[in-house]
C-alpha cells in the first residue's frame, strides 16, 4: 500500500468522488468529515502551504485512507512547536474528527500513516489529535503505535451530549423529565396556538443568505446578556457558515430552521441531518422574547419534523449541561490525543497539562475553600469586564485609564492652563490624524469663526436617575469656566459672527424642553456672569403643567409594583421591573422602541404601557416645567426663546401634517406670550434619525430662521442653518469639562 501526500488544494478538489466512496466504507462516517464540510473549512481557515493529507492506496490504486490533516506551530508555555493536526480542529466548529479508513483496512492504513510520519515525529512534530469518537477503532491503533515506537501519549476526554430518538413524538415526550415535558408542551401548543408564529427550514440559496446575519445576531445579542461575546465576532467564522452552509444546502443536509412572529425572526437553530442523526450546531434567539421560550419552542418543533424525517440521534456535540440532560441528552466521550517523541519539549507539551491539573488539585486540598470561591468569583468578574471593555471600547472606564485622565485635567485646570490656551485656540487649530504609532500633528492659522453650543436640560440637586440632571453647583463651576475664557454670544450673534466669517471662536448656551429649574437654578447663575441663553419650551407641558411624555414613561417605571410588562410590538418583549436598575434598564429601552415608531402607534403603545405599569397620576412631576410667567421674567434677563414642539414627538416618524402643526403651533404660542418673534428651533431629541429633509422645509415655511440639533460638532459658516450642531461635553467635574472644551475647541472636533 502507497501513501500519497496531497499538499495543494486543487489535488484535494480531484479527490472529490473517492473520498465520499471510502467515508461510506469507514466507521468514522460523519458530517465533520465529508469531503464538503473539509473543503468548506480548509477554504476559509486554511493557510497556504499547511496542507497535509494523506492518501492511501493499495495496488490496484483503490482509496482505502484519508488522514485529513494540516501543518500548524503551536505555542505553549512559552515554547514553539510544528504539529499535524485534523483539518477541522481549532475553529471550535468540528466534533468526530479522525483519520478515514475503510472497515477492515484499519491495521494496514493506520501502519502507512506510521511509517510516512516517523521522519516528521522523529525531528520534532507532535500529532495533535483532537474530538476522536471513543468508539474509532483507530484510537485503539493510534495507542498500539505509541507502545510499539516508545512515545509519548497523553488522552484527555471531552464530552459530548446526544439523544437517541425513538420513532414518534409522544413517545419522545415521555422519555422526558414530568416538569420539562410539562413544559415543552405548554411551549409548543401556546406558539403553534397564535396564527401570527410561523415556523420553518432554509430551502433555498436565498433564505440561506438571508437567515445567517440574522443568526449571527441573535447568537451575540443573547450571549451578550451573560457578558460574553459568542462565536461570531470575527469574519472568518461568518464566512465559514455561509461557504458550509452552501455546500451542504446542495447535499440536502442543511437543516436551519427559524421561528418568527409576524414576519420577525425571534429564534433560529442551525444543524445538519446526516446519516440520520441531526448535529446541532448554533442556535440564537432574540432576549427579549425570552419570557415566550422561543428557543425551546422552535427545538421541540424541529425535533417533531426530524422524528417525521425518521432520523434516529440528536447530538448536541461539545459539552454537557443541564440545558442538554434536560432533552434527554446522554454523555457520549471523545479523545484528544497527543502523540510525539521523547524529548524535553514535547515532554512539556504531553505532559504540561496534566501536570498543570495535579498542581491545581493539590492547592486545593490546601487552600481553603473560601479563598478559592472568592478567586473564581474575581477571575468571572475579570472575564466579564474584559468582555464588557471590548464592547465599549475606549468609553469603558478603566480605573488606570480614568484615573490618569482626571489627574491630567485636574493638572490643566489648577496650574491655570486654559489662559495660556486660550489665546492660541483663538488664532490656531491643530489637526490630529493616525501615522503608525505615533499620531501626526499639524497647526494652521484659524482662518473663519468656530462655534459650538451647549445643550443642557435639568438643573436641580434632586439626583434621580430617572430625571438626571445637572447639579447646580457644578453647573456654576462650568458657567464660570466658560465666562472667563469663551466669546459667549446669544444664538442670534452666533449666525450674525458666522456669516461674517472672523477668525474666532465662540460658545452659546442653550437648554431643551422649558424645566421650571431653568428659571430657579440656572438663570441667577447666567446672571451673575452676564451670560446670554436660549431655551427651548414645549408649549403642550407649559399649559397642561404635565410632565412631557417620556417623564410620563420614567415616572410609571419608577413607581410601579409590577414586576415586568410584556409589549408585543415588532416582537414580543418582556420588560423587568423588579428593581431600580431593571427600570432604569426598562426605560431606556421602552425609550429607544418609541423612537422608531410612527407617531401615532408611539401614543398608542404608550398609554398600553402605562395602563399595564399600573401607576395612576400622583402629581410627582407636575408643575415642573416653566410657567409663562418665568418666561416674560427671563425674557427681561436677557434670555432668548425658542420652540421646541408641543408634544415633543419625534419629527420624522410624523406624518407632515402632524409636523407642521407641532412647530407652527409652538411658534404661535410663544410669540403670543412673549410678544416677539421666535426664530430659533431645536428638533426633540436632535438626532439624526429624528428629523429629516421634509421637516427642515417646515420649519423654513413656519418662519425659523435656524434650528439646532444634537450632533456633535462645532459650527461654521458652510454649517446647514437648519442643522446647526451642538452638545457637550457633559462632564462630572468642572476640570474635565474645562480640559475637553478647550480640546475640542483646539482641534475644531
Amino acid at each position: 500500500m502507497k501513501v500519497l501526500e496531497i499538499r495543494q488544494e486543487a489535488e484535494l478538489q480531484e479527490l472529490r468522488s473517492d473520498w465520499e466512496i471510502l467515508l461510506r466504507r469507514s466507521a468514522s462516517n460523519t458530517i465533520f468529515l465529508t469531503w464538503e464540510w473539509v473543503a468548506a473549512w480548509w477554504s476559509i481557515y486554511g493557510k497556504p502551504g499547511d496542507l497535509r493529507i494523506l492518501a492511501a492506496f493499495d495496488e490496484n490504486n483503490v482509496l482505502h485512507g484519508i488522514a485529513p490533516l494540516r501543518r500548524q506551530t503551536v505555542r505553549k508555555y512559552g515554547q514553539n512547536v510544528f504539529a499535524l493536526s485534523f483539518i477541522g480542529d481549532g475553529s471550535n466548529d468540528s466534533d468526530y474528527l479522525d483519520f478515514i479508513v475503510a472497515s477492515g483496512y484499519e491495521e494496514q492504513v493506520m501502519d502507512c500513516f506510521r511509517a510516512h510520519w516517523t521522519k516528521e515525529l522523529n525531528e520534532g512534530t507532535l500529532l495533535l489529535l483532537n474530538e476522536i469518537p471513543q468508539a474509532s477503532p483507530n484510537l485503539r491503533l493510534l495507542k498500539g503505535l505509541a507502545q510499539q515506537q516508545k512515545m509519548i501519549c497523553a488522552e484527555n476526554e471531552v464530552t459530548c451530549g446526544t439523544v437517541r430518538l425513538p420513532e414518534t413524538w409522544e413517545s419522545y415526550v415521555s422519555m422526558l423529565r414530568p416538569r420539562f415535558r410539562t413544559k415543552v408542551r405548554s411551549v409548543l401548543r401556546n406558539l403553534e396556538g397564535r396564527p401570527e408564529v410561523r415556523f420553518g427550514f432554509c430551502e433555498d440559496r436565498e433564505q440561506v443568505e438571508e437567515m445567517l446575519p440574522i443568526l449571527f445576531e441573535l447568537h451575540t445579542r443573547r450571549w451578550a446578556q451573560d457578558n460574553k461575546p459568542g462565536v461570531f465576532g470575527w469574519d472568518q467564522k461568518r464566512d465559514f457558515y455561509l461557504a458550509l452552509s452552501l455546500l451542504l444546502l446542495d447535499r440536502g443536509w442543511l437543516r436551519f430552521c427559524w421561528l418568527e412572529w409576524k414576519g420577525w425572526v425571534v429564534a433560529c437553530q442551525y444543524g445538519f441531518a446526516y446519516e440520520r442523526t441531526y448535529f446541532q450546531l448554533q442556535e440564537g434567539y432574540e432576549p427579549a422574547c425570552e419570557h415566550w421560550n422561543v428557543g425551546i419552542g422552535l427545538r421541540a418543533w424541529s425535533i417533531r419534523q426530524f422524528l417525521k424525517e425518521g432520523l434516529r440521534e440528536y447530538d448536541f456535540m461539545g459539552g454537557m449541561g443541564r440545558h442538554k440532560s434536560d432533552w434527554g441528552a446522554e454523555i457520549k466521550l471523545s479523545k484528544r490525543v497527543v502523540l510525539s517523541r521523547v524529548g524535553c519539549k514535547s515532554l512539556l507539551f504531553c505532559r504540561g497539562p496534566e501536570w498543570q491539573r495535579h498542581v491545581s488539585e493539590s492547592v486545593k486540598k490546601i487552600v481553603p475553600e473560601k479563598i478559592l470561591a472568592a478567586r473564581r468569583e474575581r477571575l468571572e468578574r475579570q472575564s466579564s469586564a474584559a468582555f464588557r471593555r471590548t464592547q465599549i471600547g475606549h468609553a469603558a472606564r478603566r480605573s488606570g485609564r480614568e484615573w490618569m485622565r482626571k489627574a491630567a485635567s485636574h493638572c490643566y485646570f489648577h496650574f491655570q492652563l486654559p489662559r495660556f490656551v486660550r489665546s492660541i485656540r483663538s488664532r490656531y487649530q491643530l489637526a490630529v490624524a493616525p501615522n503608525g504609532k505615533w499620531p501626526k500633528i499639524s497647526c494652521s492659522r484659524r482662518m473663519e469663526t468656530a462655534a459650538r453650543i451647549l445643550c443642557f436640560h435639568r438643573v436641580n440637586d434632586e439626583n434621580d436617575p430617572f430625571f438626571p440632571a445637572i447639579p447646580t453647583e457644578l453647573f456654576e463651576q462650568e458657567m464660570r469656566f466658560v465666562a472667563q475664557n469663551y466669546k459667549v454670544v446669544s444664538l442670534a450673534s452666533l449666525l450674525e459672527h458666522l456669516e461674517e466669517g472672523r477668525p474666532e471662536t465662540l460658545i452659546s448656551i442653550t437648554f431643551d424642553d422649558g424645566y421650571g429649574d431653568n428659571y430657579q437654578n440656572a438663570l441667577p447663575v447666567l446672571q451673575r456672569y452676564g451670560l446670554p441663553a436660549t431655551i427651548f419650551l414645549t408649549t403642550g407641558s407649559i399649559d397642561s403643567r404635565e410632565p412631557l411624555w417620556f417623564e410620563q414613561l420614567a415616572l410609571a417605571l419608577k413607581k410601579t409594583t409590577r414586576e415586568f410588562i410584556d409589549v408585543e410590538r415588532d416582537i414580543p418583549r418582556r420588560y423587568r421591573t423588579r428593581t431600580q436598575a431593571e427600570q432604569l434598564l426598562s426605560n431606556e429601552q421602552i425609550f429607544q422602541l418609541m423612537k422608531t415608531l410612527p407617531d401615532a402607534d408611539r401614543r398608542e403603545w404608550l398609554a398600553e404601557i402605562l395602563e399595564q405599569l399600573g401607576v395612576s397620576g400622583d402629581g410627582e412631576r407636575d408643575n415642573k416645567m416653566l410657567t409663562w410667567d418665568q418666561t416674560r421674567l427671563m425674557k427681561a434677563n436677557g434670555i432668548e426663546f425658542g420652540g421646541h414642539t408641543v408634544t415633543h414627538p419625534f419629527l420624522s416618524r410624523t406624518t407632515r401634517e402632524q409636523a407642521d402643526w407641532e412647530v407652527s403651533e409652538c411658534k404661535r404660542r410663544i410669540e403670543s406670550e412673549l410678544q416677539e418673534p421666535v426664530n430659533f428651533f431645536a428638533y426633540p431629541n436632535g438626532r439624526e434619525e429624528d428629523f429629516c429633509t421634509w421637516n427642515k422645509e417646515l420649519l423654513r415655511r413656519a418662519g425659523y430662521q435656524a434650528a439646532v440639533s444634537t450632533l456633535w460638532g462645532a459650527n461654521y459658516r458652510s454649517t446647514d442653518r437648519m442643522e446647526l450642531r451642538r452638545g457637550g461635553p457633559w462632564e462630572e467635574s468642572p476640570e474635565l469639562f474645562a480640559s475637553k472644551l478647550d480640546w475640542y475647541q483646539l482641534v475644531n472636533a
